[in-house]
């Protein structure tokens, strides 16, 4: 197998600090949060209280779905959701084994990480070369009777083609869950993403558009995959000391739940400002050769948790790493994600055949750089980094 070598680039941390970090949360003023905190603290109830449901209930009213399952990170929501989802088929059907998970390889190494930990296989397909998001046609050329899910992304914001994949999944019988842990903030015909698929799973962390510290929340359509996954977070408590399902602790803090619902209330102004962003560094790259920009389809907005490029060395001069060792030197921190991608990395590379290439993915990951995203960047802000990597190409 011949691998797309990995970013060799780890830029030292200038003396004084980087002068463009690469995101800072954007997160709610104290102010917003202080009389939560302070009911939560005199109540003395830090788990499972008033502010978690209130948050779930927060999060049902934007997306639309179902049911709303919060705990305590996405990985945790994608672990014990394909268990879940596991445990459910087997009972259905327990003369059909299903053990194999349909995912792109240009993705965090979370979601395989959480086919593995569920007893699951990760069947690795390719990208989209325009929206860098899990190929359709791809998909449902991997799906076989031993398939018990597809896993999409929406990657970095953009939405995944929700509608060619749920009509894929209803052909083959199967579910489609997301991670959609870049997804609070992505809309697709005007709508707040969730609703879609059987399950979404979002993320709460530091670097996403609703912050909650650390945290996940898992929608979906069904009542039984969400009964499932309140056991599961309560360790698989069935409430009587009894378990079916074995789980672990999965809970979402009370003052975590209250930093996500401020959070969550801030979410229209967070992505109109990254949108804003975002804008300002296409203005100023779109259209420069040797430069490609991610394709968010018509009628969709992504959150742009993150603004990726990709850099073609033979057309624009230089590669990835020089640019990221050249922005960094000016004081610009960058990330080369997905780099390697997964299939690729050591845990997971025994799961792809040597003879099932992923053009794309490959490029992606030789080729992608994401540029510093968050409440610190302004429109000014990107493009004065815009400008200093056409500079790059000019020496």
């Amino acid at each position: 197998m011949n691998a797309a070598p990995p970013s060799t680039i780890a830029p030292p941390r200038p003396a004084a600090g980087w002068r463009v970090p690469f995101v800072r949360p954007d997160l709610p003023g104290y102010d917003e949060v202080e009389s939560a905190f302070r009911r939560i603290v005199d109540s003395g109830l830090l788990t499972k209280g008033e502010e978690l449901r209130a948050f779930e209930e927060d999060v049902r009213q934007l997306t639309g779905a179902a049911h709303v399952v919060a705990v305590s990170s996405c990985t945790v929501g994608l672990a014990l959701g394909l268990r879940a989802l596991h445990a459910m088929q087997e009972q259905a059907d327990p003369r059909r084994p299903r053990t194999e998970v349909v995912l792109p390889s240009f993705t965090f190494l979370a979601a395989p990480a959480a086919v593995v930990w569920a007893g699951l296989e990760p069947v690795f397909v390719d990208s989209d070369p325009r929206s860098w998001t899990v190929s359709p046609a791809a998909v449902e050329a991997a799906i076989g009777p031993r398939t018990a899910a597809i896993l999409a992304c929406h990657t970095f914001g953009c939405p995944c083609d929700l509608s060619a994949l749920e009509a894929i999944a209803d052909r083959a019988g199967i579910p489609l869950m997301i991670d959609a842990a870049h997804g609070l903030g992505t809309l697709v015909a005007g709508r707040q993403v969730g609703r879609e698929g059987f399950a979404q799973v979002f993320s709460l962390s530091p670097t996403k558009l609703v912050v909650a510290g650390e945290g996940g929340i898992v929608c979906t359509s069904s009542a039984a995959f969400a009964a499932s996954l309140r056991e599961q977070r309560e360790y698989g408590n069935d409430g009587h000391y009894g378990c079916t399902l074995p789980g672990l602790n999965g809970r979402l803090p009370e003052l975590s739940a209250a930093m996500g619902r401020a959070s969550l209330a801030r979410l229209d102004g967070v992505r109109d400002r990254r949108t804003a962003v975002a804008e300002a560094y296409r203005e100023m790259l779109g259209g420069v050769d040797g430069i490609g920009l991610q394709s968010i389809p018509a009628g969709c907005m992504s959150s742009w948790k993150d603004f990726s490029l990709s850099i073609d060395p033979e057309r624009f001069g230089f590669d990835r790493d020089a640019v990221m060792e050249h922005l960094a030197s000016r004081g610009i921190d960058t990330r080369a994600y997905y780099s390697p991608p997964c299939h690729r990395m050591a845990a997971f590379s025994g799961h792809h055949p040597a003879d099932r290439p992923l053009p794309v993915t490959d490029r992606l990951a030789a080729t992608s750089l994401s540029l510093p995203m968050g409440g610190h960047v302004t429109p000014a802000i990107a493009r004065d980094i815009a400008a200093d990597i056409l500079a790059r190409s000019e020496e």
